[in-house]
């Protein structure tokens, strides 16, 4: 297992005194402001309203050609095929459009295909089947940009299809009537669009259509569909699908909070209450509570849950979803931690290589990913975890900042080594013969071979605190002014130096709540995913007498009290 050194982060103290003349914060939150943006970043991290950052939709790639395609197809009262990928981003994208055409009063009808019937992506099937229901006309959202064949012989059916995605391209791009994907080669549009997931274009799209059909005149016997309610689903499908929580995405996020707290999308609200979640959402509870139990569904259970909850508008329905996906959920843990534990004996075989490969033919496709991601940061490694019998695996792999695996898994496509594949640069999915495993493994060893030396893991420390600084309420306050917190823009961690641990007590199938002790004063500790971590489960086994701790910290907000939650990061014996 990788030992990772703790390094402390510095701050200009010209900047730090700038930013407390200019905007009147704190000293605090003005150092571990800059430790994360530089200085032309302020204004969205201190004010990140939506007018200030949304890009003009005109930025995005054929939106002339998708406008006319919508326009004609709302004229003519045309049923619009939705079609999305089965998770959170794939969710949450397809949920934004039924909640338009609802609004419209359009007739629609969603396809998700079956993860493991038919795969990611587009198919023929679910096409066939979407013809035989009267469709001719279908937006294909987070995925189908390297769906060459099967959009090649779906033009050829006779449907028109407009694709919003936001994964890496081929040369050739697909054949549609208009391709939003701001990964493709020819994109000379804002940069911003390059960092967003496919919930977030749907949104941007959606104004773009807004103001198109205001043009033609639309809405001149119906009422124009206010966007602003959707951003709670933009703000979930950004958090999830990782997205780098600056300027725009941070907007996005930041605003759809706030309607995500007004409860008012009646499908979240319930799997709200199913979890337990009574303060004011934030980050934490989209990545970890809300998006696991939507994922869950198209892991292991009926693809289509996520997507039927997200845009659910009856009460009891909502309910018993978000009841049938935090069982889902449950199941999901249990067969993740089995493999988890069966995985982690292989990789301890492959220390000594530069990547992990990890395969079982009996491992359940529908946790690979999780697997993967776990695997990847227990060992600092790009991982790939695979399953599959009859000659055919599929997986998916996590990697390291400084490895592209999207861009590998791309190249094995081209290569002929893979059967399909796709994704980003930290992360992605891919399939391939048997018969070419090791031909495959070998052309990673080659690419590997190019990175001259792997970064070494290490965590960043902001500054040193103590337990009683956590209890002040200014303390709270000032990190308030400071999120939402995620990737590209972490919460702050802080050094907490000599502690005892006065009681630890499990939660969850994996977690762990430490209760630390410095001199007088006591705070508790979350521990996440301890079990599947060694220094986890040594805390289980024994109490350290005295030991440094790293933890991150993040505020939560119940019936208008701020609580600052500290989370393990990592620790040393003292």
């Amino acid at each position: 297992m990788i030992q990772k050194d703790w390094l402390f982060n510095q701050a200009c103290e010209k900047d730090v005194a700038f930013l407390v003349q200019q905007y009147g914060v704190s000293d605090l939150v003005a150092r571990l402001a800059v430790m994360r943006v530089p200085l032309q970043e302020a204004d969205s991290l201190f004010s990140p309203l939506l007018k200030s950052h949304l890009p003009d939709p005109c930025g995005l790639p054929d939106l002339d050609l998708a406008l006319e395609h919508l326009y004609d197809v709302f004229r003519h009262k045309r049923p619009l095929g939705i079609w999305g990928d089965y998770d959170v981003d794939g969710a949450c994208a397809s949920a934004l459009l039924v909640q338009y055409c609802r609004q419209i009063g359009h007739p629609f009808i969603v396809y998700i295909p079956d993860r493991f019937e038919e795969g990611y992506g587009p198919s023929i099937k679910g096409m066939k089947e979407l013809l035989k229901k009267g469709v001719q006309d279908v937006v294909i959202v987070d995925c189908g940009s390297t769906a060459l064949e099967v959009l090649k012989q779906t033009a050829s059916e006779g449907i028109a299809v407009t694709v919003i995605d936001h994964h890496k391209t081929e040369l050739e791009y697909p054949i549609c009537r208009a391709f939003l994907n701001p990964q493709r080669w020819d994109f000379k549009g804002p940069e911003s669009l390059k960092t967003l997931c496919a919930g977030a274009l749907t949104f941007l799209f959606l104004v773009g259509v807004n103001r198109f059909l205001r043009e033609k005149g639309f809405f001149k016997t119906i009422k124009e569909p206010d966007l602003f309610p959707f951003l709670d689903l933009v703000a979930l499908s950004t958090v999830c699908d990782v997205m780098p929580l600056r300027g725009l995405n941070r907007a996005f996020v930041a605003q759809g909070l706030k309607v995500l707290g007004k409860r008012q999308n009646v499908g979240l609200t319930r799997l709200m209450d199913v979890v337990g979640i009574q303060e004011s959402p934030n980050v934490t509870h989209l990545g970890y509570m809300i998006g696991p139990r939507i994922n869950a569904g198209g892991r292991i259970g009926d693809s289509s849950l996520g997507v039927r909850l997200l845009s659910c508008q009856d009460e009891l329905a909502a309910l018993e979803m978000a009841q049938e996906l935090q069982v889902l959920n449950q199941q999901r843990q249990k067969i993740e931690k089995e493999t988890i534990a069966q995985a982690v004996v292989q990789a301890m075989g492959q220390e000594d290589h530069p990547f992990l490969f990890l395969w079982d033919p009996y491992w359940h496709e529908g946790v690979l990913g999780i697997v993967a991601g776990r695997l990847k940061a227990l060992f600092h490694k790009p991982t790939f975890v695979l399953s599959g019998k009859a000659g055919l695996l599929k997986g998916s792999a996590r990697s390291i900042p400084g490895i592209d695996i999207g861009q590998m898994i791309h190249q094995g496509c081209v290569k002929g080594l893979l059967k399909s594949g796709g994704g980003h640069a930290m992360a992605g999915g891919l399939m391939l013969d048997l018969e070419k495993l090791e031909l495959f493994k070998d052309f990673l060893r080659q690419a590997l071979q190019s990175v001259s030396s792997l970064p070494k893991p290490f965590v960043g420390i902001d500054m040193v605190a103590s337990l009683q600084q956590f209890k002040d309420p200014a303390f709270a306050q000032d990190l308030c002014t400071l999120e939402p917190f995620g990737t590209d823009y972490p919460a702050p961690r802080f050094l907490i130096k000599g502690v005892s641990i006065l009681k630890t007590l499990s939660f969850g199938q994996h977690h762990l709540r430490l209760d630390l002790i410095q001199g007088a004063f006591t705070y508790p500790v979350l521990f996440f995913s301890a079990t599947h971590h060694p220094k986890g489960k040594a805390l289980l086994n024994d109490s350290p007498a005295l030991l440094d701790v790293v933890v991150s910290a993040q505020v939560s907000t119940k019936w208008g009290k701020q609580t600052v939650n500290l989370f393990m990061e990592d620790y040393k014996l003292y």
